[in-house]
């Protein structure tokens, strides 16, 4: 017998063009479809099939769309899709319009799959505790306050509830490939829900995942990838024999050549080839490029890993249970090493390998080296090195993600209530010890590093000049804002009054690139644990209202801090206190623009020519040197603190001028 869409002899041309069905009447095939595409196909149980008109470009070849040389079973098949050459078969799929499946040895799914939804990864601590569930829109805000706010039983127990809630939406009977997808080449791919215009190119396996993908923002799975237990984002590309398991891949995030990880997490931006790694928690613009790497048991964001960089979590004891947390913006050198437990400061530098455990939270932008076996620290010598201006700037310009809901909210200052708020604790500590530590003693112990005593006066007047540019500028950035729409001296002083409704404006958190009062993450964990928040989406909402209010709370931070430092409320200032201001801060920005503009040069010097010119004299290795490097005199980033150099000097002036004439 025959199903109502397909006639006796349709039925027969299929028989004759090799098709065969364990029941014709299950299968449906549009009308408008022209049989000669359809060869080769086995029919199993309930099969839809479109219009498959039209041709796809495949291997830079022109190919029709159609159905050839392939096992269908319980799927439906949309229009214009090609699928051809199918190992074992295509079972328990949605198919949808304009679909590439070529030389795919199989993809099929069970019912009751979640498709890498709800997943538990053990990250951070292989010993477990700081488990992060896994959907599909998962962010770094979301994914930290599961595996960092472990203090709070109910937010937590809550929490997961919620995540798990929101896991169970994506258990189906059947996958789906979405619209425009690609998939050639490939192994058995199984339980993985591929989104539209994702590309998938010779993956090996694929077992139990999502590939979130989107026309603005195609999402990419290359040659040899094997994956297991996983959430790739929008954007994401995963080539090169990379092997993962139980792994979330955030947006825009780049990964291959053969690096591995496990039970790990990596957003927004993140970069990582070569290395492996083993819990970690990869917070946006996470990179590591080199062979020999090992990332294990950290907290990182905004952070470089320098070649053959390594940790240990294990001393021998109860396991491997140790952590470590290195804040925004750390840098490793090659083949450093660090023995966890550590806590290392905001954009602080680590070269060499260190056997004890640092807890230097207080102290960033700092540089930590090892002498003969003994770890040192150097507090805020990174604030005046190039290499951190220009990170600064080219985070932002990094940012790879297209796609419509950019979801790890990032906040990408430098200089923020958060660094600062910690240079502030740091400079009192540091001249806290420089009174009481007698003359006679060289060094002092801290955080388990050493400190030269010399250097705490230093370190101290280095941090009071980051905060005196930061605090008087934000000042003078608000009242050139207002300039225009109040004339009148009072006027604009009221237009500086804060409007955040802050209680405790000087106590900040990273959480995972969202700089936030840590208020509003008490403010969230209440809501979460007393149940008025019901929802994963309002969760995600909460920290997108943070991200909303960061400028606001922001400016509370500024004038509550600029009152404690300076003695007056920005919105209380005289004229002259104003111009006081002005002063202070182009004290403050000269001085440490100098300073970088400095370091900056020595890229410049003589030995930096070294390699340069070889067997040739001086003048030709000069030459030889500037036509592969370039001059100060053209270099762009050296040109562009120069040009900062006089910017100072014409903010200074500007300012000055709109006090001076305010009325």
């Amino acid at each position: 017998m025959t199903s109502p869409h397909l006639t006796e002899q349709q039925v027969q041309q299929l028989l004759h063009q090799g098709c065969t069905a364990t029941d014709w009447r299950a299968v449906n095939i549009s009308p408008s479809t022209d049989l000669q595409r359809i060869q080769r196909v086995h029919f199993f149980g309930s099969v839809v099939v479109g219009d498959l008109s039209g041709s796809h470009i495949v291997d830079e070849v022109e190919m029709r769309c159609g159905i050839y040389h392939a096992s269908i079973s319980n799927c439906v098949i949309g229009n214009q899709v090609r699928v051809a050459h199918i190992g074992s078969a295509i079972a328990n799929y949605v198919v949808e319009d304009g679909v590439v499946i070529q030389n795919v040895a199989a993809l099929t799914a069970t019912p009751g799959a979640s498709f890498g939804n709800g997943v538990e990864v053990e990250t951070i601590n292989e010993g477990g505790g700081r488990t992060v569930t896994l959907v599909n829109d998962l962010t770094a805000q979301v994914a930290f306050a599961q595996a960092m706010m472990r203090h709070n039983d109910e937010f937590n127990r809550r929490l997961s509830g919620l995540l798990r809630k929101h896991a169970q939406r994506s258990v189906s009977d059947r996958g789906k490939v979405g619209t425009g997808a690609r998939l050639l080449h490939c192994g058995p791919i199984r339980n993985v829900n591929i989104g539209p215009y994702a590309y998938l190119h010779g993956a090996r396996s694929l077992d139990n995942g999502t590939i979130n993908s989107s026309k603005e923002h195609t999402s990419e799975v290359g040659a040899d990838v094997q994956a297991k237990s996983f959430v790739i984002a929008e954007g994401a590309r995963i080539e090169s024999g990379a092997i993962l398991d139980k792994v979330f891949v955030g947006q825009g995030v780049k990964m291959g050549k053969q690096f591995s990880a496990e039970n790990s997490l990596f957003f927004a931006n993140c970069e990582a080839f070569h290395g492996e790694a083993v819990a970690v928690f990869a917070g946006p613009y996470t990179v590591t490029h080199h062979k020999s790497t090992l990332l294990i048991a950290g907290v990182f964001s905004f952070y470089n890993a320098g070649s053959g960089s390594n940790q240990s979590n294990h001393m021998y004891k109860l396991g491997p249970v140790h952590q470590g947390i290195l804040e925004r913006g750390c840098k490793t050198g090659s083949f450093s090493y660090l023995l966890h437990e550590n806590h290392i400061g905001a954009f602080s530098v680590v070269i060499g390998k260190h056997y004890t455990n640092m807890n230097v939270p207080h102290l960033p932008f700092s540089y930590i080296h090892e002498e003969e076996g003994v770890s040192k620290i150097i507090p805020g010598m990174n604030l005046f090195s190039v290499g951190m201006v220009r990170d600064g700037e080219k985070w932002p310009k990094r940012d790879h993600r297209k796609a419509t809901d950019k979801r790890d909210l990032i906040v990408f200052d430098i200089f923020s209530p958060y660094t600062v708020e910690k240079m502030r604790r740091g400079r009192d500590e540091l001249l806290k010890l420089s009174e009481i530590v007698p003359k006679e003693k060289s060094f002092v112990q801290y955080g388990g590093l050493q400190l030269s005593r010399l250097l705490l006066k230093k370190g101290a007047k280095y941090y009071s000049l980051a905060i005196d540019r930061y605090l008087h500028g934000k000042v003078l950035d608000a009242l050139m804002r207002y300039r225009k729409s109040s004339k009148q001296w009072d006027e604009l002083l009221r237009s500086l009054t804060p409007t955040s409704d802050l209680r405790a404006p000087g106590e900040w958190t990273d959480i995972s690139g969202l700089l936030t009062p840590r208020e509003r993450m008490a403010a969230l964990e209440s809501d979460v644990a007393s149940g008025s928040i019901t929802g994963y989406e309002e969760v995600r909402k909460k920290f997108q209202e943070m991200f909303g209010r960061y400028a606001e709370d922001e400016w509370k931070y500024v004038c509550e801090t600029y009152a404690s430092e300076y003695g007056v409320k920005p919105n209380e200032m005289t004229k002259e206190q104003a111009a006081h201001a002005v002063q202070e801060w182009e004290k403050a920005a000269t001085s440490l623009h100098g300073m970088i503009l400095e370091d900056s040069k020595k890229e410049f010097g003589a030995f930096a020519h070294i390699g340069y010119g070889v067997d040739q004299s001086d003048e030709h290795a000069r030459k030889d040197f500037e036509a592969v490097r370039g001059t100060i005199d053209t270099n762009p980033v050296v040109q562009k603190l120069l040009a900062e150099g006089v910017a100072i000097a014409n903010r200074r002036d500007e300012v000055l001028r709109l006090i001076e004439n305010a009325s």
